[in-house]
C-alpha cells in the first residue's frame, strides 16, 4: 500500500450499515491463499451475498463489475469492484473454484452469452432438532407420570399433540426472531429489533427480505429502516404472513 500522505487511507467508519461479516475461520483460509486475487474476489462474492444476509444464495456479477464494481438499474457503479485484470479475475475465479471458496452455477441456454452465477461454497446445515427432542421428551415424561391413570394409547396420544404443539411454538418464535434479526442486520437498524419481530409476525418475511435487499442493493438511501417502514405501510402487502406445512 502506498504510504505517501497523498494517497494514505483516511480510516475505517464506524460499523453501522456498511459492514459485512467475516467467519472467524477466515485468517485460517486466507493463509492458504497464495493469489491476491483469488482472495479479493472470494472477499467480494462474500460481500454482495453475506453483506446482504443472502448466504446460500448465487449473484450474477460480470467480469466488467468483479472489476471496476458492481451497477445498479440505472448503470451506477455502487462500489469499486476488486481493482483487477480481466485475466487476474478469470484466474482468481477459476482458482476459487478450483480450491472449494467459490461455487459456480453456469446457464448456457444462449451459447453466445454464457452466464455464471457464483456464491460461497457452504457446508450442510447442522439439523439441530435433536436437543430439542430431548427437552420435550424430559418434559412429556414429567407428563405421563402426573397421568398414570390414562390408557396407553390415550397417553401415546397426548404425548404427541404436546410434543407437536411444542415444538410448532417453538419453530414460530425461533423462525421470527431469525427473520427479525436478518432484516435489522440488512439494513443496519438493530435498534428497531423489536419492530422488525413485528413486521415478520405479520408478514411473509421472505417478502421482507427480499424488499430489505431490494433498498441496499440499490445503495442511494442514507436511512434503509425509514425507507423500509415507508413500504411497510402500502396497504397492497399481504397483511399475514404464508404458512408453511
Amino acid at each position: 500500500m502506498n504510504t505517501s500522505t497523498d494517497h494514505q487511507f483516511a480510516g475505517f467508519s464506524k460499523p453501522e450499515a456498511n459492514f459485512f461479516r467475516l467467519p472467524n475461520e477466515w485468517t485460517d483460509i486466507t493463509a492458504k491463499v497464495t493469489s491476491l486475487a483469488e482472495m479479493k474476489l472470494v472477499e467480494y462474492v462474500l460481500k454482495h451475498t453475506w453483506g446482504y444476509s443472502e448466504f446460500d444464495m448465487v449473484k450474477k456479477i460480470t467480469t466488467d463489475e468483479f472489476m471496476y464494481g458492481r451497477k445498479k438499474k440505472d448503470g451506477e457503479r455502487i462500489d469499486h469492484g476488486t481493482g483487477l485484470s480481466n485475466k487476474s479475475v478469470i484466474e482468481g475465479l477459476n482458482k476459487a473454484v478450483e480450491h472449494g471458496l467459490l461455487e459456480v452455477e453456469i446457464d448456457d441456454a444462449d451459447k453466445a452469452r454464457i452466464k455464471k452465477f457464483y456464491k460461497l461454497k457452504m457446508k450442510t446445515p447442522i439439523v439441530e432438532d435433536e436437543p430439542e427432542q430431548n427437552e420435550t421428551r424430559a418434559d412429556v415424561k414429567k407428563v405421563h407420570s402426573s397421568y398414570v391413570t390414562s390408557s396407553q394409547r390415550s397417553e401415546k396420544n397426548t404425548q404427541e399433540r404436546y410434543i407437536n404443539v411444542r415444538k410448532q411454538h417453538k419453530k414460530d418464535i425461533n423462525e421470527t426472531e431469525y427473520y427479525a434479526h436478518l432484516l435489522a442486520e440488512k439494513l443496519g437498524d438493530q435498534k428497531s429489533l423489536t419492530y422488525y419481530k413485528i413486521a415478520c409476525q405479520r408478514h411473509d418475511p421472505h417478502l421482507l427480505l427480499q424488499k430489505a435487499s431490494e433498498i441496499m442493493a440499490d445503495g442511494g438511501a442514507r436511512n434503509p429502516g425509514a425507507v423500509f417502514a415507508d413500504w411497510l405501510k402500502t396497504p397492497t402487502i399481504p397483511s399475514s404472513k404464508v404458512s408453511h406445512p
